[in-house]
């Protein structure tokens, strides 16, 4: 299973591309989560980014879907059987 942080600048990164591209290859789960309105240690956030996943994968919001209570169901979902 390979989880993405989403965040303002992610899509940009070569390496999470290379490790997206990798995940596929491989034949495991992928799920991305937005984490750009989470509060840094200032209380600021980031701009919603682009999400990098390929189109059909799962992809939630940290805050909006409540990940503290969900990121488990979220990984169960996604993994690969």
């Amino acid at each position: 299973m390979t989880v993405v942080l989403i965040g303002q600048d992610t899509s940009k990164r070569r390496w999470v591309r290379y490790e997206i591209e990798q995940s596929l290859a491989l034949g495991k789960g992928l799920l991305g989560i937005d984490i750009t309105k989470i509060k840094n240690q200032f209380g600021h956030t980031d701009e919603t980014g682009i999400n990098p996943l390929p189109r059909g994968y799962a992809y939630y919001g940290w805050n909006r879907d409540d990940g503290r209570a969900n990121l488990g169901r979220w990984i169960e979902a996604e993994a690969p059987r």
